[in-house]
């Protein structure tokens, strides 16, 4: 029996009929040998089934934490320890445990394998606003997608086929370290070639972090039309909870195709779909875990609202996720205070506060206590103010389709109210200003694990988001447009990746348009500033005010500076926080301001830096940060497969002649 049919049949048929067929997989090489073993496979359960409307609903975690596998450790006299009172400890014995003081990236507790099918293909019917969305495309025919769970430790491994002729797919990891395992991280053109359709790409990879994140395509615009989905990692809480709620994910949502809605970012108000207010592109709605309400033509909203149960007096925990488009939201809940434990899979001191501002790729675990009295309580998802792209009254400026009630908060026992709504009012002085987290106070989003950094080991070169003044006639000779990109004194063009020469299989080498910067430094820190504005003016690019979310595959960083004021190079490095700084994979360079970062080179490898506005990135801001080239052989994994699966999409390319319009990412 091929690969293909195998999983293809494993997809469609319950897993108690596979037998033993997956219980002897080989463990992968790990860090921390002393604990060492070869886990044995697990498969959660069977795949899931498509829900009759695309729209899965509630995410409730499937795998408990008690559930949790450590042969290894329980052979040495380990067991679990996280409760409800103890959500800190993991496992223990009598003198040694894992816990939330362990440094995860230095080890982990060695885990079980657990395994995934998942297939990408396009969904004719989905519309989780009510209304049809025009190229949709998911995994396994939902959006979200399935909800992926591990421990802590455990040796994840996913079957992706894709089943869409007309484009490739790379799944994205997105937060997950991936270290010694780049050819993982799943960028076309920078750690693989797409997976060509009818072809299966096996994706394996240790969760050495803890947390909760997702996954998406990374294949040109694919997942702003659908291919996205939650990813929980089991492991401890710097507070304690009572019940998991799970992930909510919340997005901007676009009717059309990402594809078509492009041409109003490239080629502004030229195509008469762009007129009228619609370039750059606008979103028509917002949904919450893959449901979303919507204003009729009769001025009303369906009745369609994500919901959520709260028990009276408990602690529930809330995994955020913002996988939008262009947007970014101001969460709350109302009559209710949020306890911050973790920001993009790092567990930080508990703060607390009303509101939180989540950008596009950002994640932030939440405690919320059930004090209130049994009623109804609406979940806003607040359009940041200048960091949202959705339809507006040309002349009122007022949103003309969406509202922020987006979700619910049900009380058990309370009253059904009538069509399921709420009856509570927003908290007062939640501001809706697009201001990051890290911006707002030194006494939020500090580490439990501690970071205290070292000077530069680098010289520091200044990157600047812009867009070029003039069309590129390069990049897309057939129908050019002028581009974003982060530009230096030495790089210059946007990115544009060559689908079939992956980064990874020639590190050293640096093509045309590729912008790829190179660390050899092995030791410390290295330092990063980008830039909202060009220290010296710079007549090809126009310097347009606007923040942007920028996400560093491959590594978490720190924030050493983050400001709405212009860089000044020998002011600005006097003012860096160096102990123990806020530390993630996503943050904000903020409008006319800058970001400087650090993170360690120690993780070799092929790395994508982007805007994560879809529409930004595609045209082409973003850089490929290769990290120490020489070390990447012996570094990484096997890269057979990724040998493989470039001459499977050379094959399919060389029929089908894929058109790349865009930046690939």
């Amino acid at each position: 029996m091929g690969l293909v049919e195998f999983i293809t049949r494993a997809v469609s048929i319950p897993i108690s009929a596979l037998g033993g067929v997956f219980s002897h997989h080989p463990s992968l090489e790990v860090l921390n040998t002393s604990l060492e073993v070869t886990p044995p496979t697990e498969t959660p359960w069977p795949p899931w089934p498509s829900h009759p409307r695309g729209c899965p609903g509630p995410y409730n975690p499937k795998l408990r934490p008690e559930d949790c596998q450590y042969p290894g450790l329980q052979r040495k006299g380990f067991h679990g320890c996280h409760t409800r009172k103890n959500r800190g400890c993991w496992q223990s014995t009598h003198n040694k445990k894992w816990d939330i003081n362990t440094n995860y990236e230095d080890k982990y507790p060695v885990g079980i394998t657990r395994e995934y099918w998942i297939i990408v293909n396009e969904t004719l019917d989905l519309s989780p606003d009510g209304q049809k969305k025009i190229g949709g495309v998911t995994f396994n025919g939902t959006y979200p997608g399935p909800l992926i769970e591990a421990c802590w430790g455990d040796l994840i491994k996913v079957h992706v086929r894709n089943n869409y002729k007309p484009n490739g797919t790379t799944i994205h990891w997105h937060g997950i370290r991936q270290l010694h395992s780049n050819e993982m991280d799943g960028v076309n053109g920078v750690t693989q070639c797409p997976i060509a359709q009818d072809q299966v790409f096996t994706y394996e990879f240790r969760a050495q972090q803890y947390g909760h994140t997702w996954y998406h395509s990374h294949y040109s615009l694919q997942y702003p039309d659908g291919v996205a989905g939650p990813l929980i990692i089991h492991g401890p809480t710097s507070a304690n909870w009572d019940i998991d709620n799970g992930p909510i994910l919340i997005s901007d949502w676009i009717h059309d195709t990402a594809f078509h809605e492009y041409e109003c970012e490239a080629y502004l108000d030229t195509f008469p779909h762009c007129k009228n207010g619609n370039a750059p592109p606008k979103s028509d709605n917002i949904v919450v875990n893959g449901i979303g309400t919507f204003k009729q033509s009769n001025g009303s909203f369906t009745n369609n609202y994500f919901r959520t149960t709260f028990i009276p007096g408990k602690k529930h925990l809330l995994r955020l996720i913002n996988g939008s488009t262009a947007s970014s939201f101001v969460f709350s809940i109302d009559n209710h205070i949020l306890t911050v434990v973790e920001s993009d899979l790092v567990p930080i001191k508990p703060y607390q506060t009303d509101s939180l501002l989540i950008a596009i790729g950002q994640r932030y675990a939440v405690i919320v206590h059930a004090n209130q009295k049994l009623a109804n309580y609406w979940i806003r998802t607040t359009p940041a103010a200048g960091c949202n792209a959705f339809r507006t009254d040309n002349i009122t400026g007022n949103f003309t389709q969406i509202k922020e009630t987006t979700a619910l908060v049900i009380y058990k026992g309370s009253p059904l109210l009538p069509f399921g709504g709420a009856y509570s009012l927003k908290q007062p002085n939640i501001s809706n200003e697009c201001i990051d987290e890290s911006m707002k106070s030194p006494q939020v989003l500090v580490p439990v694990v501690e970071f205290n950094i070292t000077p530069a080991e680098n010289r520091i070169t200044p990157f600047t988001a812009a867009l070029e003044a003039k069309v590129n006639p390069f990049l897309y000779p057939k129908l050019p447009y002028a581009h974003w990109t982060l530009a230096s004194e030495n790089l210059t063009s946007p990115l544009w990746l060559d689908f079939k020469r992956p980064t990874i299989l020639r590190p050293k080498e640096t093509p045309k348009n590729s912008q790829i910067v190179r660390f050899d430094q092995s030791k410390g820190f290295v330092y990063m500033v980008l830039d909202g504005t060009f220290l010296k003016p710079n007549s090809d690019f126009i310097q347009i005010p606007a923040a942007h979310p920028i996400h560093l595959h491959g590594t978490d960083f720190v924030i050493l500076g983050q400001s709405t004021t212009k860089w000044d190079p020998e002011l600005s490095p006097r003012t860096y926080n160096t102990n123990n700084p806020p530390r993630r994979d996503v943050a904000f360079l903020p409008a006319g301001g800058y970001l400087a970062i650090a993170f360690k080179p120690d993780n070799p490898g092929a790395w994508l830096m982007h805007c994560h506005i879809a529409w930004h990135a595609s045209s082409g801001l973003a850089l490929q940060i290769v990290i120490r080239p020489d070390d990447m052989p012996g570094f990484n994994g096997d890269l057979s497969r990724i040998v493989k699966g470039c001459k499977e999409w050379k094959a399919f390319d060389r029929v089908e002649m894929v058109e790349q319009t865009d930046s690939g990412i």
